[in-house]
């Protein structure tokens, strides 16, 4: 039997329902720093990942579009402003989408597909902007002081959450990640100053996932998962380890503003990037820390970034790997514990 953390649950399913911020944000590319520090009220769009969810965003987006965005579409949140990055032309669609459904247009940066000094700078010029507009609607100049004291507050957050993984499932971690994405960072601190995590010890084969972002719906599934012996213990996906594992180093002779988009550009890179090596890089280190012998490759229906990445994934990981292609509220489904089952057999 895994250790579950029920006040954990608790307190993400009461995130959920929280409605009151103004803006959300649709992508872990967007400094939530900024809006810390001009004391806007901003929370992550996370889809449910529910089939209601899903077809509701349809009637927006067509049903060419991807689980993801569909399910954010449907959501209940997109009738609240949205500030996304473009990281591909479903995102930066559905960004256009939630804009015109609020009546008022999304602010939308875009997120260089390369990593070299000018695609850097480059981006360090769209933070830039949205830090412009963002003062817009704050009424109010980007005070750098605070912006400093905001930077230092997610970084405290980001590294007790790095300390307190491995004392986690992957469900309760990935909660821990949602918390860290809807609530504010005083909230979010506090939280954690009262948050002891159980005694945990994963049985079976530790595992790594990759490919399409968490929703809410998907923890029972890594619930389920632990339960048949394939835990996951690595989370390469943006709603875990890769949501945390970096630091903005803000010294005090640089603007801060840059300092904070610099810190984001050279986080752990998505798979989108291209060539994409440094993921591949991250994501082999990462397995190895936490001695993943698998991969469970995740994609969601409708997501080429992700869906296109498996052989290659496998190749350059170096481990067995089960690649899955499902909707929202499919990963529970027998077709899929039938897949995993196989799985598990074929490493026996």
């Amino acid at each position: 039997m895994i250790s579950r953390h029920p006040d954990l649950r608790a307190r993400a399913a009461d995130a959920a329902r929280q409605t009151s911020p103004a803006w959300r944000t649709a992508c872990s590319h967007v400094p939530r720093e900024i809006a810390d520090a001009l004391g806007l009220s901003t929370a992550r769009m996370i889809p449910p990942g529910t089939v209601a969810s899903e077809s509701r965003g349809e009637a927006l987006s067509g049903a060419g579009a991807c689980s993801w965005c569909k399910s954010g579409l449907g959501s209940g949140e997109a009738d609240r402003p949205w500030i996304g990055a473009a990281t591909c032309d479903q995102m930066r669609r559905a960004l256009e989408l939630a804009g015109r459904n609020a009546g008022r247009g999304a602010l939308i940066i875009h997120a260089p597909k390369t990593r070299s000094p000018e695609a850097e700078d480059y981006f360090v010029t769209e933070v830039r902007w949205l830090a412009d507009e963002m003062e817009k609607e704050a009424g109010g100049r980007l005070d750098r002081e605070k912006l400093r004291r905001a930077i230092a507050d997610r970084n405290a957050i980001r590294g007790c959450l790095r300390l307190l993984r491995q004392g986690l499932t992957g469900a309760d971690f990935s909660s821990l990640i949602y918390l860290e994405a809807r609530l504010p960072a005083g909230e979010m601190k506090a939280f954690l100053a009262s948050f002891h995590p159980l005694p945990h010890r994963a049985a079976g084969v530790p595992a790594l996932l990759a490919g399409s972002p968490l929703t809410p719906a998907d923890w029972p599934w890594l619930d389920e998962l632990e339960e048949m012996e394939l835990p996951i213990v690595a989370d390469a996906t943006c709603m875990g380890d890769r949501a945390i594992d970096f630091t903005v180093e803000a010294p005090a002779d640089e603007d801060p503003l840059a300092s904070l988009a610099r810190g984001y550009f050279r986080r752990p890179p998505c798979p989108f990037v291209r060539p994409n090596d440094e993921f591949y890089a991250y994501a082999a280190d990462l397995a190895r820390r936490r001695g993943a012998r698998a991969v469970v490759w995740r994609s969601l229906r409708g997501c080429d970034i992700h869906a296109l990445e498996p052989p290659r994934a496998e190749r350059r990981l170096g481990l067995p790997l089960l690649a899955l292609d499902t909707t929202c509220g499919d990963a529970s489904s027998p077709r899929v514990r039938a897949r995993v089952e196989a799985f598990l057999e074929s490493l026996r």
